[in-house]
Parts: structure tokens; C-alpha cells; sequence
């Protein structure tokens, strides 16, 4: 039983993690389409001042909305994952003994 458990906590962990990197990654992508491409030729002290709004804006959904998501969905298939794995071990035990 707690082999079990480990399996599907290991599982939905490594879930969450994926998924929250997932998230940031989908934020950091949208940050440099939306703020960096565009204003790649400025000079560094008006790069700030141009990106300040956007980054801020882009930061926020980050946070508050990617990441959040990425970690219901990640943890959410870790689960799923995990309970086949724990079902698939049950069955071959079941077919030894």
C-alpha cells in the first residue's frame, strides 16, 4: 500500500512541477511576442521604460492565471497517471498470485 502511494504522489509532484513550468514558459512566450520582438532595437534605458506596462500586465497573467492552470492540469494528469500506473501494478499482482 504505501508503494502505492508513493507512486501516485511522486507522479502528481512531478506533475505539478511540469505544469508550472509549462505556465511560465507559456507566460515568458507571450511576454517576448508582446514586449521584447517589438522593441528589440531600442536602447536599453527606453527598452524599460516601453516594456514597463507591458510587463507588468503579462507578469500578473503569469502568476495568477498560467502557472495556476499549469498546475491544476499538471497535477491533474499526475493523478491520472499515477492511479493507472497503481492499477496496472495491482493487476499484475493479482494475475501471480
Amino acid at each position: 500500500m504505501p508503494k502505492k502511494i508513493a507512486i501516485v504522489i511522486s507522479s502528481m509532484s512531478l506533475g505539478v512541477f511540469g505544469g508550472s513550468a509549462v505556465g511560465w514558459l507559456a507566460g515568458r512566450t507571450i511576454w517576448f511576442f508582446v514586449a521584447e520582438l517589438p522593441n528589440r532595437n531600442l536602447p536599453p534605458e527606453q527598452f524599460a521604460i516601453a516594456t514597463v506596462d507591458q510587463g507588468f500586465g503579462v507578469g500578473l497573467i503569469t502568476f495568477f492565471l498560467l502557472i495556476p492552470i499549469g498546475i491544476a492540469l499538471g497535477a491533474g494528469a499526475g493523478l491520472w497517471v499515477g492511479i493507472r500506473q497503481v492499477n496496472e501494478i495491482s493487476e499484475v499482482i493479482d494475475d501471480e498470485c
